[in-house]
C-alpha cells in the first residue's frame, strides 16, 4: 500500500501554492455571494455519501474532527472535516461529482474522470490539460508528483475566469489527478486566495488518507 509522509505532501502542496502566488492575481471568487450560498443539498448527505468509520479522527486543534466517508459507490473514500457541507453533487454514471464547502472558506470537490488507469501518465495528463484549455483555464503550475494513501497523483494550479452576477471574476484552483489501478479522479480545491497555506494543515489528512478504488 502506497502512502506519503505529511512532510512530503506538505512540500508538494506548498509548491502548488507558491506557483499560484507567483503569477496569479488576487481572485474575486469570495466577493461573489453565490460562492457562499449553500443549496438544498446541504446536510442531506445520505444520497451521496456512506460512512467509513475506520477513517474517523478526533479533533486535534487547530484541526477539526474528521469523519470517514465514501462517495461514488465506494470508489473514493477519505476523512473529511465534520463541518463540511455538501454544496452540489451529481450521480449520473461516468459524470459523478461531489462538492463540499468549508467554513474555512474553500471548496473541495471530487470529479469522476472517464479514463483508463492503464494509460500512461503522459496521455492522461495531456487529455486533462486539453480539457482545461477548452474550458478557458490557464495552467500556471503543473505535473507536481504527489501520492495519497493508495493512489499516485499529479498536482496543478489553474486560473479561471468565472461568470458572475456582477460580471466575470477570476479564481485560482489547486487540483490533482489521483490514479489507482481501478480509476482516475480529479480533486479540486478553490480557496479565497491563491495561497492555500492557511488551510494546508486541515487538508493534509484528507489528501494523505484519500483512497481510490
Amino acid at each position: 500500500m502506497q502512502r506519503v509522509s505529511q512532510t512530503g505532501l506538505g512540500v508538494a502542496l506548498a509548491l502548488m501554492a507558491c506557483a499560484g502566488c507567483s503569477t496569479a492575481p488576487e481572485p474575486l471568487a469570495f466577493q461573489n455571494k453565490v460562492f457562499y450560498q449553500y443549496d438544498e443539498l446541504a446536510g442531506q448527505l445520505s444520497q451521496f455519501e456512506r460512512r467509513y468509520p475506520q477513517l474517523d479522527h478526533a479533533e486535534e486543534p487547530p484541526n477539526p474532527q474528521y469523519i470517514g466517508v465514501c462517495v461514488f459507490d465506494g470508489g473514493a473514500c477519505f476523512p473529511r472535516p465534520k463541518n463540511w457541507l455538501v454544496r452540489r453533487a451529481g450521480l449520473e454514471p461516468e459524470r459523478r461529482f461531489i462538492e463540499y464547502v468549508s467554513p474555512a472558506e474553500y471548496i473541495f470537490s471530487i470529479y469522476e474522470r472517464v479514463e483508463s488507469p492503464q494509460d500512461p501518465w503522459r496521455e492522461v495528463l495531456a487529455r486533462y490539460e486539453e480539457d482545461q484549455a477548452a474550458l478557458g483555464a490557464k495552467i500556471i503550475g503543473g505535473r507536481v508528483p504527489i501520492a495519497t494513501w493508495n493512489a499516485q497523483g499529479r498536482g496543478y494550479v489553474l486560473r479561471r475566469t468565472v461568470p458572475g452576477t456582477k460580471g466575470p471574476y477570476e479564481n485560482v484552483s489547486h487540483e490533482f489527478l489521483a490514479r489507482s489501478s481501478m480509476r482516475i479522479a480529479l480533486v479540486q480545491i478553490v480557496h479565497q486566495t491563491p495561497n492555500i497555506e492557511p488551510v494546508t494543515g486541515e487538508l493534509l489528512r484528507v489528501v494523505n488518507r484519500f483512497e481510490l478504488y
